[in-house]
């Protein structure tokens, strides 16, 4: 079997090459995405694996137009990129499987296996089987260790689209498309309750291993059967050939160099790192930032595979502190942690892969009777990526989370207010496991019953009736991560004894105090600490505290930096004068310790989550402006970003005197398709007829949906022929999906009409003289009787 490897880290790149040669495949290793399209164009493979950030064309890209140029060949990516979001991006775009680094061989080998077993196969077989399960299409029948199990209809058409489908994760609605008409689609829960009947059916036959697997936050796929060791006659157990003896003894010997060669290399990767920041504490210029964020990338994916799991993750947060563009002096100082920590993480030991214990699903136990919110609770919990485990039985619930700690616990009451026995468990359960997040859902909402839960140590009072989605939502807010930075306060007095108060009161409380006795130094001072509060003495020398909280106050880096003014006067006037210059409190002396402490660390948590929010209000702007140029129904870009875009190509390829090509499709007949199977069909069409021509173009072409049935395609760089080879490969693509269409004049199936155009842009015109163009040639089109093409040159 001879497999390409596109992997630009040289040594990751070298030890799954020598994994898989001591498994007997022939591997060649490309190191950029254009050398692993050249190659995977020119010869065959068995199988294709692919990282994600490599130079010149990265992993999604390649796959992408190895899929538009009709490969078949199975693609496995193996990247860092390990979030749910990078998961569905990976697959959408054509792979057959995703598998983040760090990664355990054995895993790899296996889904290699798998896929290989796949793509070898050339004949559909008579009987589709798992294990001693077997479906025969021929006589629609399934039998379990040749016992007859009756199925019903759609439990048996669930049954036959994993076992045709082994390897491939359906979502919900994939199912629903499958297994249901156009005009009878159910909701998402009919396919939640169709998945517990087929389990139950199997289990009930005598199947015992599980046959669906959960895979969380995408969908349900077949369960991979353990592997069976091949079974040896007595006698040849000792008699092994001394040739493959000595191979394998090789092969680890050349494994074994490989790790050594890592270890060797890592000084000089940290060098690279290092590099970032000079001695004075200031970021160097943005190339050297760009390739200590490439080094950071491959250290993320390759730590935790040769033993560096936590120095996987402090990689990947230095990769994602070095994404931005400059490096403010906090970040100068957070990257500086980050590496030192690194650095430390690096000079332990490693850690054996097959030590880590395996990443199973954070459970949630439930405690109390079984009902409808239950079910559904259970039904929708696979979304977040989680498990729940329920307890009707209150005596046994110490029992099970001592075999399985969960990460949040729900306590359901079902009496009007809590009665002593679930006021007992309560506290019983805080008093065991207080740093385990509690929330009650009550069956009403009175001030009573909310003091009894909050005196006992309940985190979160929702009441019934509450959607599952509102519980997991609480759930999560308790599970948000805590700031692990240290807090730091700058404390200015000119009063020695009351800075060592406050040195003392706050260090027990881990928050680092920087004291300042001369209001001379306080701008240098607070540009050196960066503190996350500042404690001002009202009266001081030269500046007073309020004057102080006014310069902070109109800088628009440290504006919104909470301030408390430390003061003997508390009278009306001079209180007025510590809130007008914008502090955010006041405290009293002689200090009291606990109140300081506490309005201390308060300010800070408030100021922290504030900024977490603020954080995610610009990250949902960005997100909304991107909706924004996406069409709702298609998920393509829409008419909006269709003409941003045109209008960018036309500019810069009007300098560069390289041609722009425009494509306009139009679905046939598309009106008298809406009236005969009505609208929810017709959307299904356009959804159809949008991916057909996004798989037809390339990375740097763009399709939108330019209205109604109406789609474009800008084409920069592309001549005419090339836009009239990328218009033949829509039309086939769509001539493929058969969508029937029985109202269509010229076939049984939905066609579509395009028009072509294109030129080098003149400057002094605008992409508007494009567009009239491509839409007379597609008026053309439709006059000639639709189901064509006309190419209008200019």
């Amino acid at each position: 079997m001879k497999i390409l490897l596109v992997e630009d880290d040289s040594v990751t790149g070298e030890l799954i090459s020598a994994t898989l040669k001591s498994h007997r495949y022939i591997v060649e290793l490309a190191t950029d995405g254009q050398m692993g399209l050249e190659l995977a164009n020119i010869y065959n493979y068995d199988l294709i694996i692919l990282d994600v950030q490599i130079p010149k064309l990265d992993g999604i890209s390649l796959c992408r137009q190895l899929r538009s140029s009709g490969s078949s060949t199975p693609i496995l990516i193996l990247t860092a990129k390990d979030s749910d979001n990078d998961i569905v991006i990976g697959l959408d775009a054509g792979a057959d499987d995703y598998v983040a680094k760090p990664f355990e061989p054995n895993q790899l080998l296996a889904r290699i296996r798998a896929l290989l077993r796949r793509g070898s196969v050339k004949c559909e077989s008579t009987v589709l089987t798992y294990g001693n399960l077997g479906l025969d299409p021929a006589l629609a029948q399934v039998k379990y260790e040749e016992q007859i199990v009756n199925l019903r209809s759609k439990e048996y058409s669930l049954l036959e689209l994993f076992l045709r489908h082994p390897q491939r994760i359906f979502s919900r609605n994939a199912i629903i498309d499958h297994l249901w008409k156009i005009d009878n689609c159910p909701s998402e829960h009919a396919v939640t309750n169709l998945i517990k009947d087929l389990r139950r059916q199997l289990k009930a036959a005598g199947m015992k291993e599980e046959f669906i697997e959960t895979v969380y936050g995408l969908g349900y796929r077949v369960k991979a059967q353990p592997s069976q060791e091949e079974k040896v006659k007595k006698g040849k157990a000792d008699k092994r050939d001394k040739n493959q003896i000595n191979q394998v003894t090789t092969e680890s010997v050349a494994i074994n160099r490989i790790f050594e060669h890592f270890h060797s290399t890592l000084e000089e990767r940290l060098k690279v790192l290092a590099e970032v920041v000079t001695e004075g504490g200031k970021s160097v210029n943005l190339e050297q930032q760009k390739k200590a964020k490439e080094e950071a990338h491959r250290l993320a994916g390759s730590l935790g595979t040769f033993g560096y799991p936590r120095g996987s993750q402090i990689a990947s947060a230095i990769e994602q502190l070095l994404i931005r563009k400059t490096l403010e002096e906090q970040e100068v100082s957070e990257f500086s942690q980050l590496l030192m920590k690194l650095k430390q993480e690096l000079s332990n030991p490693p850690q054996l892969l097959e030590d880590i214990p395996p990443n199973l699903a954070p459970q949630v136990l439930l405690i109390g009777e079984k009902t409808e919110l239950v079910e559904n609770l259970i039904a929708e919990i696979s979304v977040w990526g989680w498990q729940i485990q329920l307890v009707s039985d209150k005596s046994k619930v110490f029992e099970q989370i001592g075999e399985a700690t969960p990460i949040a616990i729900v306590l359901l009451l079902n009496t009007p207010s809590p009665n002593p026995e679930q006021l007992s468990l309560l506290w019983e359960l805080k008093q065991e496991f207080p740093s385990i997040p509690l929330i009650t859902l009550g069956e009403q909402d009175n001030l009573d019953s909310r003091i009894q839960v909050a005196r006992l140590g309940s985190e979160r009072y929702l009441v019934q009736p509450v959607t599952p989605t509102q519980v997991f939502e609480a759930i999560s807010q308790l599970l948000m991560p805590t700031q692990e930075k240290e807090a730091k306060v700058m404390a200015v007095d000119d009063d020695p004894t009351m800075l060592q108060i406050f040195t003392n009161l706050l260090q027990p409380w881990g928050v680092q105090v920087t004291c300042l006795d001369d209001p001379h130094q306080f701008w240098d001072v607070l540009k050196s600490t960066q503190p996350d509060l500042l404690l001002l003495d009202l009266e001081l020398p030269t500046f007073s505290g309020i004057e102080l909280c006014q310069v902070v106050r109109q800088d628009p880096k440290y504006g919104d930096l909470p301030i408390l003014i430390v003061t003997a006067h508390t009278d009306r006037e001079s209180t007025q004068r510590v809130f007008a210059a914008g502090a955010d409190d006041m405290i009293s002396k002689p200090i009291i310790g606990p109140e300081l402490v506490t309005r201390v660390i308060s300010r800070i948590e408030r100021s922290r989550l504030r900024q977490q929010l603020n954080y995610l209000h610009q990250q949902q702007a960005v997100i909304w402006r991107q909706q924004a140029r996406i069409d709702p129904l298609t998920q393509i870009p829409n008419r909006r970003a269709f003409e941003e875009y045109l209008q960018q190509q036309w500019q810069q390829l009007s300098q560069e005197q390289e041609n722009l090509c425009l494509i306009f499709c139009d679905v046939d007949h598309f009106k008298s398709y809406n009236d005969l199977y009505g609208h929810p069909a017709g959307d299904i069409c356009l959804k159809q007829i949008a991916t057909a021509i996004q798989e037809s173009i390339n990375s740097s072409d763009l399709a939108a949906r330019y209205g109604g049935e109406e789609f474009a395609v800008i084409l920069p760089k592309t001549s005419l022929d090339g836009a009239l080879r990328v218009a033949q490969r829509i039309q086939q693509k769509i001539a493929i999906l058969q969508i029937l269409h029985e109202g269509s004049k010229l076939t049984n199936y939905v066609t579509i009409s395009m028009g072509i155009t294109g030129k080098i842009p003149p400057p002094d015109q605008s992409p508007d003289s494009l567009i009239a163009i491509a839409d007379e040639a597609l008026y053309t089109a439709k006059k000639r009787g639709r189901n064509t093409y006309c190419l209008y040159p200019l």
